[in-house]
C-alpha cells in the first residue's frame, strides 16, 4: 500500500510534533524543539518521496508506542529508521 505525506503527518499530529514545509535552501530537513514544540521542518522544493523518506525517518526518532499507526505506515517508518548497511 502506498505510503503519503498525510498518512506520516497523521503520526506527527497524534505525537503533537508540527510539521512544516519551508525554503531551507542546502538542507533537506530534519526535527527540532522549539521551546517546547517539537518540529520537524522539511526542504519544500523535495520530491515528494524524499520529503516521506526524511518525514518517516524523522518520526522513528520518536516513542511511536501507544500510538494507533497502520501497519504499512509503521513499516515505513521502520525501514527509513533501520541502519543503512
Amino acid at each position: 500500500m502506498k505510503i503519503t505525506l498525510v498518512d506520516l503527518e497523521n503520526v506527527a499530529k497524534a505525537l503533537s510534533i508540527k510539521v512544516t514545509y519551508d525554503d531551507l535552501k542546502t538542507s533537506k530537513g530534519g526535527s527540532c524543539r522549539v521551546m517546547e514544540t517539537r518540529r520537524i521542518i522539511i526542504n519544500k522544493y523535495l520530491q515528494n518521496v524524499d520529503k516521506i523518506s526524511l518525514l518517516a525517518r524523522e518520526l522513528g526518532n520518536f516513542d511511536l508506542s501507544g500510538i494507533d499507526i497502520p501497519d504499512h505506515v509503521r513499516k515505513k517508518i521502520e525501514k527509513e529508521t533501520e541502519p543503512q548497511a
